[in-house]
């Protein structure tokens, strides 16, 4: 017991670390909630008075008009960093999941470093550390693609709003407030942000920061020179939206010519990692008994690190661009 007490601290100190990360996320997901919430009763407060009195300036209709004005006291800069480098807001996983998440790969951890050592249950708390990277990676990727699946709609929407008469920043609000989720979530942000700048570019280049998606740059680059130098806008977006709508096409005969591959390639990556899974769970005395030979190590490592060389070689055949 006194030899595995090293690996139970240091899992322990990860365990304390992983869970001050989630509840910093979560503290710092409630107050967005409330922070939206108050912004809306105050959108809406100005919204009556406004048509009470139409004639008078919004800074002077509301005696609370002034805190929409005032951008969101930031927090700390290294987590807001982190935050944005991670691009959390883009994981649509709630606080409290990723920290029931992390206390089961802690336990693993923990259990698997009783059993077989420290180095083993460092070995797994990296392995679901992957996976769990893994996950939400797929799950960003799938978000993605729904929403540049819902873009063109959107824009179509947009365009009809702009040939009405209405003003770009009235049609983006009124067409972004039926767009259902993901891309509703996204469009609501910049909607909600609009209240402190009112520059639609910049709000859309931080989304393009938040979710990766170049689209999103594009709207910006066209929000920017609509507002900067005028023009028909709602031209340049229906050609953006047909130009969207070819490329989604042109990607789904690939993926559907490439889809041997892809799964060939998904069945050779997950196939030793399965098995070996398989291997430790029913047959603990026969991994335990090679993990505490010398040599047995050796082999371990050396068939992890060309499994990682595997997948990453596969994943780089199969990504079709």
């Amino acid at each position: 017991m006194t030899s595995h007490l090293p690996a139970i601290l240091v899992l322990c100190s990860l365990a304390c670390v992983l869970l001050a990360l989630a509840l910093w996320l979560w503290s710092s997901a409630r107050r967005q909630q409330a922070r939206q919430a108050v912004q809306s009763t105050l959108e809406r407060s100005l919204e009556i008075r406004r048509e009470q009195h139409a004639g008078e300036p919004l800074h002077l209709s509301h005696p609370m008009a002034p805190a929409l004005a005032r951008p969101a006291q930031p927090g700390p800069q290294g987590l807001r960093r982190l935050k944005q480098l991670l691009r959390y807001r883009a994981w649509g996983v709630a606080p409290r999941t990723l920290a029931l998440l992390a206390a089961a790969a802690l336990a693993l951890a923990l259990l698997a470093a009783l059993q077989g050592g420290a180095l083993l249950g460092l070995m797994l708390l990296a392995l679901c550390l992957l996976l769990g990277a893994f996950g939400i990676w797929l799950r960003v990727s799938r978000r993605r693609a729904k929403m540049l699946l819902q873009l063109p709609a959107f824009l179509d929407n947009l365009v009809r709003l702009l040939s009405i008469g209405n003003s770009l920043h009235a049609a983006f609000q009124f067409a972004g407030s039926n767009v259902p989720q993901p891309l509703g979530g996204a469009l609501a942000e910049v909607s909600a942000g609009l209240n402190v700048s009112p520059d639609l570019g910049q709000a859309m280049a931080q989304l393009e920061r938040t979710w990766g998606l170049p689209e999103f740059g594009l709207l910006a680059a066209v929000f920017r020179m609509s507002t900067r130098y005028g023009g028909r806008a709602d031209m340049v977006l229906e050609r953006v939206s047909s130009y969207i709508r070819d490329r989604q096409s042109a990607e789904r005969e690939l993926r559907a010519m490439s889809a041997e591959v892809r799964m060939s390639a998904w069945i050779l990556a997950l196939l030793p990692i399965v098995v070996g899974g398989m291997i430790m769970l029913l047959n603990q005395g026969y991994f335990l008994r090679m993990w505490n030979d010398a040599m047995g190590q050796k082999l371990v490592f050396a068939a992890a690190g060309l499994q990682v060389f595997g997948s990453l070689l596969m994943y780089r055949l199969a990504r079709l661009r």
